[in-house]
């Protein structure tokens, strides 16, 4: 009788809406594109020379970011997040994601993720940082949000700051991303 109550409440105070599963989400590590180098399709850029890449502080920053920004999404639980060593090989391989030509889907789909999220810094100078996060339909292909924030600044807070800002206000947002 006891275990017919349980579940008879349960019913009640549970809606179909929060019983039904999260979206599965792969959430792509942060790559950087280096716009201060990189001379244009003119040869006019802002650098005036090939792309460098990320210094070294540049890399810790991207996994830092992309380690806070995992972290909001598990925490959000509006998302089920696939764990990020089911993608590492593959990004390895066929990265990096922003120039892959659409594998990001073709990973997503076999990590089992119905939502994608490629994320890019792009370098505009040493202290100017575009983030960007576009979120992909998987089973469609397709691009569904595209949100960004510009970071002044070459710290890990700043940069924390940019992330804590695209999630809270962009991709966590009820109706923004989704």
């Amino acid at each position: 009788m006891v275990r017919f109550l349980v579940s008879l409440l349960a019913g009640l105070v549970l809606s179909p809406a929060m019983l039904a599963a999260a979206p599965k989400l792969v959430l792509f590590p942060f790559e950087m594109v280096d716009a201060a180098q990189d001379a244009g399709a003119m040869g006019m850029g802002f650098g005036g020379g090939l792309p460098m890449g990320p210094d070294k502080a540049e890399v810790r920053r991207l996994a830092l970011i992309t380690d806070d920004l995992r972290q909001r999404i598990a925490n959000d639980a509006r998302y089920d997040l696939i764990p990020a060593d089911l993608v590492v090989a593959d990004v390895e391989k066929l990265g990096p994601i922003h120039k892959c030509n659409g594998c990001e889907d073709d990973i997503a789909r076999k990590a089992g993720a119905e939502v994608a999220v490629i994320a890019i810094v792009e370098k505009l100078s040493d202290l100017l940082y575009n983030f960007n996060l576009y979120l992909r339909d998987v089973a469609q292909q397709k691009l569904t949000a595209v949100m960004s924030t510009t970071v002044q600044g070459s710290t890990d807070e700043a940069w924390r700051r940019g992330i804590r800002y695209l999630a809270e206000r962009k991709l966590l947002q009820a109706g923004e991303a989704r």
